[in-house]
């Protein structure tokens, strides 16, 4: 057909440029199609092998249609080991279609990957960044922060290298709620157990977070971004403004490079888990002023919770909640992050404690932290990790990652990747 409508055209271009009449025209049209003298006057119609032709280039692009899509969407979710949703995913295509060879041979595809997961029952790591240093001179140049980003931030380069070892070592991103089950007790009431998930075999799982991506107002001016932004696609970038004063938009923070990453390499995230984004709310969220940019924060909150990440409470105030505060005070911390931060981003069962300080358990404020609807709760052990599931709620602690602890706990760290490796030259040496 295409063949058909390209001598149609060059024969109508020719017949304008000499002047000839319709009727040669169209006795031309005719005779480049093989119906001359079949139809009045020679009028180009479409032949039956036309016809045909068109037809079932028609019937191709409506099974592309229907099957195509599902089956892309499939695979990308199968890359993941959601073999479950890819499964639903193909349920998706028209009846008529189930029978298309490339959805049978999908469906039995993951039906075996599915089986062939196994029960993780080992210890779970936690591993817990803060904002990322874009431009170590600019970090690094011997002004009152500089200790302090010394000590406690990773470079942007150094946790590339650290998420490469750790997909080269066959760990997995997960989320932290499979680490549980649901169980129903005799009175109707609902209780948490520890789960075995099932993961890949050969694959073990971590948990990510990042904490306090708030954005502080010291930061930007020290080589790190300024703010979280979104693209033209609704994904969370970067604004970052160099040493000249050029401000840039990409992947210049945790969560972009994490994103590009998992892009990159399905296969190290869980059914599509990312991490954990904990925020404070005294200095606005994600850079921008809970009062100012309070559509700007709830878009990039559902842009993040769409692809694979959850949001965290870290305190309003970023004040310790075991020593920092008395119990009215840590109810009106939690009440104002509820009100001005949680309104914003969403509910959340997370809480990451400031500075790594957890409240007692069994005392009035843990009660009031589980009256508030927080379950996983947060704490730091840098040399090695803790997870205990109790019937209403979880702790495990966080092996922090930055300067100080990749120097000074190299090797708690040597089953995940070489410390000492990826600590970058420019930094001063540590005390």
């Amino acid at each position: 057909m295409r063949k058909g409508i390209s001598v149609f055209v060059c024969v109508c271009f020719l017949c304008c440029l000499t002047g000839c009449s319709r009727e040669k025209m169209n006795a031309q049209i005719a005779e480049s199609i093989g119906t001359l003298g079949l139809y009045e006057n020679n009028e180009p119609v479409e032949t039956p092998k036309m016809k045909a032709q068109r037809e079932m280039e028609a019937a191709e692009e409506k099974v592309e249609e229907n099957v195509g899509g599902h089956l892309q969407k499939a695979a990308r979710l199968a890359a993941s080991y959601d073999y479950e949703r890819a499964l639903k995913e193909l349920d998706q295509i028209s009846e008529e279609y189930q029978d298309d060879d490339r959805v049978i041979s999908a469906r039995i595809d993951y039906q075996r990957l599915q089986g062939e997961l196994v029960k993780f029952g080992g210890d779970l790591a936690h591993f817990s960044v803060k904002s990322l240093i874009v431009d170590t001179q600019r970090a690094f140049d011997g002004d009152d922060m500089a200790y302090y980003y010394n000590n406690w931030s990773l470079t942007v380069d150094e946790f590339k290298a650290i998420l490469q070892s750790l997909y080269n070592r066959d760990y997995i991103l997960m989320d932290i709620h499979d680490i549980v089950v649901h169980v129903e007790n005799a009175d109707g009431t609902t209780s948490f157990a520890l789960n075995t998930p099932l993961v890949p075999k050969g694959k073990t799982p971590i948990i990510l977070s990042f904490t306090e991506a708030n954005y502080y107002d010291h930061q930007a001016e020290n080589g790190f971004s300024a703010r979280m932004v979104l693209d033209e696609n609704e994904k969370v970038q970067n604004e970052y403004t160099d040493a000249s004063g050029k401000t840039m938009v990409g992947a210049y923070d945790v969560v972009p490079i994490v994103d590009a990453f998992v892009e990159e390499h399905p296969d190290f995230s869980l059914r599509g888990a990312k991490g954990i984004i904990s925020v404070t709310g005294y200095e606005g969220v994600f850079g921008y002023g809970i009062e100012t940019g309070a559509s700007t924060i709830s878009r990039i909150a559902a842009s993040l919770r769409d692809s694979g990440w959850q949001i965290a409470c870290h305190s309003y105030a970023n004040d310790s909640l075991e020593t920092g505060m008395d119990y009215d005070e840590l109810a009106n911390d939690l009440d104002e992050w509820e009100e001005k931060v949680g309104s914003l981003v969403g509910d959340t069962d997370l809480l990451i404690y400031p500075y790594g300080e957890e409240v007692a358990e069994g005392t009035m404020k843990m009660e009031l932290l589980l009256e508030k609807g927080y379950q996983f709760f947060f704490g730091i052990w840098t040399t090695a990790d803790f997870l205990q599931v109790n019937s209403d709620y979880v702790r495990q602690t966080r092996r922090t990652l930055d300067g100080y602890d990749l120097y000074m706990y190299a090797d708690s760290l040597k089953d995940f990747f070489d410390a000492k490796d990826i600590l970058d030259k420019t930094r001063y040496a540590f005390e």
